[in-house]
């Protein structure tokens, strides 16, 4: 563009390329001028208005200017928001890159999901960019409602972070005005005002419960049915084990007392535990975890559609599973009195909780016991009924090595989780929180314990160290303990990250002086979300949140890809055989899953706002107790604290004040009462209005 610009352009270009850093303004510019450039103040100003026009220059405020350094190109994926503007996360980012901003104006076309090249330059914004080339449209389906009119029809999509309605190219009958569909982008040219779209399938009326979770699983681009070539996969499996079938390759845990702990509604077992007190006062432990592995092959279909779904989807009211019916809810789940074929980490622990000898291995178990977690607790409280010393024991170690976890640094997050109870219609008609009982944590110590044992075995067995897939979690940047340390400071807690080890005490610390007080809620959620996202990778094997060196995932094979692998390849280390996938293999199958894994994260997110909107829309005007959960300028979010349920409440609504926002002190205050809202503070609201289909609630504050 160089080779267009004026004498004056240039020669102002070059002083503001002269002061890459800071503002200047035409007189300034003026006075840095060569004696023989022949320009006055008001000839330099007007050039500097055309390199702004030119984006060669940014007005950064009225007469203030600064020089934009050149445009780089990159790649990423595209999210609009409501106001149309959008944001791109480059396809490479580093731990430490932000968002590429694209204003509505240079989005160019582009749609929610499609691979975009971008051009950014710096400016107002030093993340701001422009989308140059749609490089591939994003095939995940579009939900919304039809639109059908004198033979046309038309998807209007319930996201309102997608800008446009699209016209379908299928002739849809009139019958299904009104009706939840699916579609994906046709076509989306220059000159059209809209795209058109393919449909995909209609998911039935809008508002019933069915076609609404449909349409969260097509949303986020699940398959529910398995294709022919998985069905006909499973013809080579029997129906059932034959009890008492010899197993040479495998060691017998059958004689050995097991059992299983699970949710009371459970279907598929993936472990088991087995319980022996050793001559020498030490207990034999076995953790016995579904051997998924021997059914599922590498690189058959069966191996190959586990591999695409990553992971099974729980949403409110109904599973995805990983895997079909036959090998999750029988074949493969450790269910009680029959024999089954496991994967076992087995441990001699002495009562002090130090794990003196390990082996890994096939087996076969035969559990003689199925507990909810509610009656292994009942057990554990009272020491009465079947099995209750044993399982009064397991709590003690448990408990060990809960403490000897803490000391070493691990964070002891808490959040509460909810679950419905939902009448014939699946409308829900209670909202359950889920409690966690010594009996929950018993299991979650002793599937800790494999999956670290396991980590490190694989970790230390040879060096160079072998390939392997490991549940990783780094510690959370700088800029997320900041902004956490300012949080906690507005309740009057101290969080020191001068060092790790001052990190993990003075968190836990705040966690811990928070329980039972009105902010705890506000502030675990802050703290959950200032940490990284674990992730899994062949690259490195610590686990920030557990304090662990070595950490992987094993323990659930039926529901998690990763544990699939994780068990082929210790099989195949155990033989000193070589592990079957190379370390680039691994990362990129380790990259599919935690993708696969925050795709079902944010679904069973989405159908948990539908359920609570729901929920709410049959308490329309009562009042609640809440928590104030977010403070925005337009908004405060409050979660309601018996169930949980998060709304918002309009600054617009709140009459008789003019509201001010204070950002640093995360609050709203009124300028003539002086009455204040802020993050973590109570206030009772009355539910104004539920609407399930866009997942939101709206509150009133009940006393105004």
């Amino acid at each position: 563009m160089s080779d267009k610009l004026s004498f004056a352009e240039r020669i102002v270009l070059a002083i503001l390329q002269d002061n890459p850093k800071g503002t200047m303004n035409a007189v300034r510019v003026w006075s840095r001028l060569p004696e023989n450039a022949g320009l006055d103040k008001d000839a330099v100003y007007k050039a500097l208005l055309r390199l702004a026009q030119k984006n060669l220059a940014d007005q950064v405020s009225k007469g203030n200017f600064m020089y934009i350094h050149p445009a780089v190109q990159m790649q990423g994926y595209i999210q609009f928001t409501k106001t149309g503007d959008a944001y791109v996360t480059l396809v490479d980012a580093q731990k430490n890159d932000t968002d590429i901003f694209i204003p509505e104006e240079f989005t160019n076309k582009s749609l929610p999901g499609d691979l975009v090249a971008i051009e950014s330059f710096r400016g107002k914004r030093k993340t701001t960019g422009r989308v140059i080339e749609i490089i591939q449209r994003s095939q995940k389906p579009i939900v919304g409602e039809l639109d059908v009119f004198e033979g046309n029809a038309w998807l209007l999509p319930d996201k309102k972070a997608f800008p446009f309605d699209i016209k379908l190219l299928s002739k849809v009958s009139s019958e299904y005005d009104g009706f939840k569909a699916s579609a994906t982008i046709v076509d989306f040219q220059k000159g059209n005002n809209k795209p058109t779209g393919k449909l995909l399938e209609i998911l039935g009326k809008a508002g019933t419960n069915d076609a609404e979770m449909h349409s969260i699983v097509a949303e986020f681009g699940f398959r529910v049915a398995f294709t022919d070539e998985v069905i006909q996969d499973l013809k080579d499996f029997p129906e059932e084990l034959k009890d008492g079938e010899q197993y040479p390759d495998r060691r017998d845990f059958r004689p050995v007392l097991t059992f299983t702990i699970d949710p009371a509604d459970a279907k598929d077992f993936d472990d088991a535990i087995s319980y022996e007190k050793l001559e020498n006062g030490n207990y034999s432990i076995g953790v016995h975890i579904a051997d998924v592995s021997h059914y599922v092959q590498k690189d058959t279909p069966l191996d190959k559609e586990a591999f695409m779904r990553g992971t099974s989807v729980y949403l409110a009211d109904r599973t995805i599973p990983m895997l079909p019916e036959k090998l999750s809810n029988n074949l493969c789940s450790l269910k009680p009195n029959v024999d089954r074929m496991a994967f076992s980490a087995v441990f001699e622990i002495t009562p002090y909780a130090e794990v003196v000898a390990r082996w890994f291995g096939k087996s076969v178990i035969h559990s003689v016991r199925r507990f909810s977690y509610e009656d292994a607790q009942e057990r554990i409280v009272s020491g009465e009924g079947d099995l209750a010393t044993e399982l009064q024991e397991l709590n003690k170690l448990a408990k060990k090595f809960t403490e000897r976890r803490m000391k070493h640094g691990a964070m002891s997050f808490e959040s509460d989780e909810v679950r419905f109870e939902l009448d014939p219609q699946g409308k829900p008609t209670r909202v359950i929180l889920k409690k966690r009982f010594d009996a929950h944590k018993l299991i979650e110590e002793f599937m800790l314990l494999a999956n670290k044992e396991v980590a490190y075995y694989v970790k230390e067995k040879q060096k160079p160290v072998l390939p392997y897939i490991y549940r990783s979690h780094d510690s959370p940047s700088n800029e997320k303990l900041i902004d956490l340390a300012k949080f906690c400071h507005l309740f009057g807690y101290r969080l020191d990250f001068s060092t790790e080890t001052r990190l993990r005490s003075t968190l836990n610390q705040i966690l811990n002086d928070v329980q039972g007080k009105p902010e705890e809620v506000i502030i675990s959620q802050m703290a959950i979300r200032s940490m990284a996202r674990a992730v899994y990778t062949g690259q490195r094997s610590d686990h920030f949140g557990l304090a662990f060196d070595y950490y992987t995932h094993f323990t659930s094979p039926i529901r998690r890809y990763p544990d699939l692998l994780a068990h082929r390849m210790l099989h195949h280390y155990l033989n000193n055989e070589p592990g079957g996938y190379s370390e680039a293999q691994i990362e990129q199958m380790a990259k599919q899953s935690s993708a696969c894994e925050q795709k079902a994260t944010e679904a069973e997110r989405a159908s948990t706002k539908y359920k609570m909107a729901e929920y709410l829309q049959q308490h329309i005007g009562q009042v609640f107790e809440a928590v104030i959960s977010g403070v925005t300028e337009w908004g405060i979010f409050a979660e309601i604290i018996e169930n949980h349920c998060e709304g918002m409440i309009r600054i617009s609504d709140i009459k008789g004040d003019r509201w001010v926002y204070f950002e640093k002190e995360r609050k709203v205050k009124g300028m003539r009462t002086k009455r204040e809202f802020q993050l973590g503070g109570l206030i009772s609201v009355r539910v104004k209005n539920a609407n399930p289909q866009l997942r939101m609630i709206d509150f009133t504050l009940a006393d105004y």
